[in-house]
């Protein structure tokens, strides 16, 4: 175990600490956006995302627990409050932008975060595939909320 604590390098440890500190942000956020939506099925898509984004810190950290290494679950906001400030810039005046500005800011802030993790050497292959299925989850679900965010604005 120790040989495995010793080959998580300080870059990768920096790395997963801003995802966690990035997904326990976003947790915060998309759970204030959800609660303005009226649309059902969105509303319960981004309270989902949500969910999922807090699931997704929390096991990273147990993993990173098990190696004897700490990563706490705290949120400092400032990357949250930029992507607020990008989404009412890029909103434009089309029904639903605020959801797509939101979609395709915090999508390039997940595929970043964790493009850049798979890219550093990971010991346990365990830990490699959850951090691949979180990435290919969250392109997913913000896929979904995009579907939903234009088809309650579909003519019936």
């Amino acid at each position: 175990m120790n040989a495995i604590m010793e080959s998580i390098s300080e870059s990768l440890k920096g790395k997963l600490q801003s995802l966690v500190s990035y997904l326990c942000q976003v947790t915060k956020g998309f759970e204030t956006i959800a609660v303005d939506i009226e649309c059902a099925n969105l509303k319960t898509a981004i309270f989902t995302l949500s969910v999922e984004a807090r699931q997704y810190a929390e096991e990273i950290s147990t993993k990173l627990e098990e190696l004897n290494i700490s990563i706490p679950l705290t949120a400092t906001d400032q990357l949250w409050k930029k992507i607020e400030s990008d989404i009412h810039e890029q909103a434009g005046f089309s029904k639903g932008g605020e959801i797509v500005a939101l979609c395709n800011n915090c999508e390039i802030y997940f595929t970043k975060y964790y493009e850049d993790i798979l890219l550093e050497y990971l010991p346990l292959k365990n830990f490699k595939d959850i951090i691949t299925f979180q990435l290919y989850a969250t392109r997913f679900s913000f896929m979904k909320i995009r579907l939903l965010n234009t088809l309650r604005f579909s003519t019936k």
